[in-house]
């Protein structure tokens, strides 16, 4: 499995706005041996997220990928929960197309993000604008009824298919 980058879609920030982080960088962020000992920060203000988003299936089960990788949504379930661990005052949101939670144990690990507090918004953000005031994130998404939304992040985390090019 090969480091990739949510980088070749633009319109998510990544590299652009300081506060979207790859889930690799972000999964560091969260390691105690990372850049921050653990603690989760923006990296622009130092300051501890209190809304973090994050989008799966950037890059794949589009018309160029028609698969999903399966690995991604437990990946995000767990850096979901790890956020609230280090932030317990935080909310934790991510943006699916659906729950792919596949294997022994990985229901119940969902379960578990959803008894924890760990949102699950069943759209497909369609871009990411960045507040330049504060540095926080606005996703524009639609929800399943048709309807447009803004929701205003501290951190966005887009999960890139494992093995996708950047």
């Amino acid at each position: 499995m090969t480091h990739t980058t949510p980088a070749s879609k633009g319109e998510y920030g990544y590299r652009r706005y300081p506060n979207v982080l790859s889930a690799l960088e972000y999964e560091r962020m969260l390691s105690a041996s990372g850049p921050t000992v653990g603690d989760v920060l923006r990296p622009s203000d130092g300051a501890h997220p209190k809304r973090v988003a994050f989008i799966q299936c950037v890059g794949s089960r589009d018309q160029e990928h028609e698969y999903c990788s399966s690995v991604c949504c437990m990946f995000a379930n767990k850096q979901a929960m790890l956020t609230l661990d280090h932030v317990p005052d935080a909310q934790a949101e991510v943006f699916l197309m659906d729950m792919r939670a596949q294997g022994k144990g990985f229901d119940a690990f969902y379960q578990r993000a959803l008894e924890r507090g760990v949102s699950f918004i069943y759209s497909r953000p369609s871009t990411i604008k960045e507040d330049p005031l504060t540095k926080n994130l606005l996703i524009q998404w639609e929800d399943e009824a048709g309807v447009l939304h803004v929701s205003e992040y501290d951190m966005v985390v887009p999960q890139r298919r494992p093995g996708a090019r950047p």
